[in-house]
């Protein structure tokens, strides 16, 4: 990986590798860069080993530090550039990295660190050294959380199979290109399709911000077949008109949950996508036609976790058995492990309850968050509102569903639906009574205008229960 861009120079010296903000960089010019970068490290006192911390909007320096950090034989660890002057300590306590760099936007979040922009860079002089050559097992990349709390390690090899895993799991290729919708400190856009593409000689667009007008642009004029976003990113693009109808877009995955009205927004199916830092970013993904329903990339195996699985013949005799927990992966790609803490095992988990569909061949469905769960009454199994919802806003007429929990006529928890669309509370029960157990179906369906979401799209549960449940 540390010579990635010098072989690539070999093999398509004049193909463009990355576009930013209309400059265009090819590979050969890349290799360039990223030798006088990784000469500048060096004279810097970057080692075999050290670490390399980056603060810095999406730029075409910003992967050719990476490249260059790598090409020393450094730990490269990007590090948002969304963080507070507060919050950014979080990180870098952690990472403790040996230099740091940075765009001069962002020298507020760097005053408290022997820090160096990239123009104070541009004035080192190159000193001599030798590419180096890494182990498998050696450190590449910190990765933190989005609110920077946890960092976890990833290996030379985790990042290689990452980009493996992602080329084979798209079929990715040379006439493939990506725009980094969301910032390139975030693992799962370095690793989602940015760095990949880098690996088999396809093009990566910049932006040093997410505007949905400008992204809309970029996504005809480059020719863009690939992108992922989130739920935020996705609602202002349907808000901007944007429909995906681009003549060359072939794939748009979703990181997270995105709203029923803003899916049916786009004429490309949006792909759920699952993935996280320890894990590595590509677990599972959809497939057209599949909705929610998502399955394991290549290379990747997972399984309900046996010590926390809920099966609904548990509690009802001859149901389907449908395994319900947490989903453990055991992959090449996964991290080693958090950089304050034990190391990771073989098996590592994913945040979030996921049910595999016993009707749908390895198909795995994201049914809640981990704190969504309910017990409806002692020794009674689990309902998952994810679950509930996602078959309620199966029926053709249902745009939005939200569950909330309330007081059942045995004093326990029962749940009850709040329900924007077209259809009557007793055709839905209906609906519900044919899809789900007994204990899913709710309580009570109550039709309601619209219902309370977060600024990323997704549901407001607090909210939720402190609007409707009182009602009760």
């Amino acid at each position: 990986m540390s010579l990635l861009s010098a072989q690539h120079a070999d093999r398509w010296g004049n193909r463009t590798a990355i576009v930013d903000e209309g400059e265009r960089v090819s590979y050969a010019e890349l290799d360039a860069r990223v030798g006088s970068m990784a000469g500048r490290l060096a004279a810097l006192g970057v080692e075999p080993g050290g670490s390399v911390a980056l603060v810095s909007r999406n730029r075409a320096e910003s992967l050719v530090s990476m490249l260059a950090v790598w090409r020393v034989g450094g730990v490269f660890a990007p590090v948002s550039h969304r963080l507070t002057p507060a919050t950014v300590s979080r990180p870098m306590d952690r990472i403790d990295p040996d230099l740091v760099l940075f765009e001069s936007a962002q020298r507020d979040l760097v005053r408290e660190f022997d820090a160096h922009s990239f123009e104070e860079v541009e004035h080192v002089s190159p000193a001599d050294f030798r590419p180096a050559e890494r182990a498998d097992g050696e450190a590449a990349l910190h990765v933190h959380t989005e609110d920077g709390t946890r960092v976890v390690e990833l290996s030379t090899r985790a990042v290689e199979w990452n980009c493996r895993i992602a080329t084979a799991g798209w079929g990715l290729g040379r006439n493939d290109c990506t725009i980094a919708l969301r910032p390139l400190s975030r693992p799962d856009c370095l690793l989602g399709f940015v760095l990949p593409l880098l690996t088999v000689g396809g093009r990566v667009v910049t932006r040093r911000a997410f505007d949905p007008d400008d992204a809309t642009t970029a996504i005809e004029e480059h020719d863009v077949t690939c992108l992922v976003a989130g739920p935020t990113e996705f609602r202002e693009l349907a808000d901007a008109g944007f429909d995906g109808t681009s003549a060359a877009l072939e794939w748009m995955a979703a990181r997270g949950r995105v709203p029923p009205d803003v899916r049916e927004a786009f004429s490309v199916p949006l792909l759920p996508v699952h993935g996280r830092e320890e894990t590595g970013v590509n677990v599972l993904h959809g497939t057209p036609g599949s909705g929610e329903v998502a399955y394991p990339f290549p290379n990747c195996t997972v399984r309900i976790d046996g010590g926390d699985v809920d099966t609904v013949d548990e509690a009802n005799d001859g149901d389907d058995g449908t395994e319900m927990g947490e989903l453990l992966v055991r992959s090449p790609a996964t991290a080693t492990g958090h950089l304050d803490g034990e190391a990771f095992g073989d098996w590592v988990a994913m945040e979030g309850v996921f049910r595999r569909e016993a009707n749908d061949t390895g198909g795995y469905l994201l049914v809640g968050d981990g704190d969504d769960s309910s017990e409806n009454g002692k020794r009674r199994p689990r309902v998952h509102p994810r679950a509930v919802e996602t078959v309620l806003e199966s029926h053709p007429d249902v745009r939005e569903v939200g569950i909330v929990e309330t007081v059942s006529e045995t004093g326990g928890t029962a749940p009850k639906a709040l329900v924007v669309g077209d259809v009557s509370p007793g055709q839905l029960r209906e609906f519900a009574e044919e899809r789900l157990a007994p204990y899913e179906v709710p309580r009570a369906i109550e039709p309601v205008p619209s219902l309370p979401r977060r600024p990323t799209g997704e549901l407001d549960r607090a909210a939720l229960r402190e609007r409707f449940v009182t009602r009760d």
